[in-house]
């Protein structure tokens, strides 16, 4: 069933998605790879998740129970099965999501510390863009007259090799303000040269790859010289919502320069910075009750 699922269950699918839905078989496949699909029962499921999540992490073991879901799903809609016996299963709790927001400061330093390679750091943190967003950017997608940058696409590293595909979603295509600190440094890397080249290539100016720059630019050391260590490019990207909030951003401005689908993810991750404005409501309500 699964061998099926992957060939031709999942072609809709981009190819970073089904890249992670074959390493996720792998997690399957021991407890499930032999069994006919009309032999499996829920407490057989049940006692694989429990199996697994003694030696795996929860959302190693919540994408493995995804995946089952969905080539049994596939099973009864090719009438193989009636019901699917992985729904239901009690799944373990995903752990309280890390945070690792920069300051101004922290950027700026650690933009410093990686000289020419800095203005990545700096376009992550005060454009927002995903690593993905970043590597597929051209020259034709920074609009320095407008103070524009476009997100077209996006260059995943699937395999060891980058995928270029359009961004995951509608909102994802996006236009992003540049602040004034970024105009000298894009227009460094811009400004003369063909529109569909790249604006952070690889030495040999293919799509960038995360490791690869990693490796080059001396970034694990920065980080961990400058206490920063385990900042990832997604903190960067994260540390731009922060600080747009902190400017004064209203929460609707920060979806749609994040390319959120909805603002509801942007509220559930950026909820936190809205603290003082409960205070604010506090004050209110004794100004209206008289202090009484």
């Amino acid at each position: 069933m699964w061998e099926e699922y992957d060939r031709v269950g999942t072609t809709h699918l981009r190819e970073t998605t089904r890249q992670n839905y074959r390493s996720a078989w792998r997690n399957i496949a021991p407890g499930f790879a032999q069994w006919p699909v009309n032999r499996i029962e829920h407490a057989d499921v049940a006692d694989w998740v429990l199996q697994l999540s003694q030696v795996k992490g929860p959302e190693t073991v919540r994408a493995a129970h995804r995946l089952l879901c969905l080539v049994l799903d596939y099973a009864i809609a090719s009438r193989r099965l009636v019901v699917n016996p992985a729904r239901g299963v009690r799944l373990p709790k995903r752990p309280p999501a890390r945070e690792r927001i920069l300051t101004v400061d922290e950027v700026a330093a650690l933009a410093e510390q990686l000289g020419n390679e800095g203005d990545l750091v700096l376009a992550m943190a005060y454009l927002g863009l995903r690593w993905s967003e970043l590597a597929a950017l051209r020259v034709s997608d920074v609009d320095l007259v407008r103070r524009r940058v476009r997100v077209v696409e996006r260059a995943t590293e699937v395999g060891g090799r980058s995928d270029v595909s359009a961004p995951k979603s509608r909102a994802s295509q996006r236009h992003i303000a540049i602040p004034g600190l970024l105009m000298n440094r894009l227009g460094a890397r811009t400004v003369g040269r063909q529109p569909d080249a790249l604006v952070f290539p690889s030495p040999d100016g293919t799509y960038l790859r995360n490791g690869n720059w990693r490796s080059r630019s001396g970034r694990d050391k920065a980080l961990v010289e400058l206490g920063l260590e385990a900042v990832t490019p997604h903190d960067l990207r994260r540390t731009f919502g922060s600080l747009a909030r902190s400017a004064g951003a209203d929460l609707r401005w920060i979806q749609r320069a994040m390319g959120h689908e909805s603002i509801t993810t942007t509220a559930r991750i950026y909820a936190h910075l809205y603290d003082d404005e409960l205070d604010l409501v506090a004050d209110a309500l004794d100004r209206l009750s008289g202090g009484r």
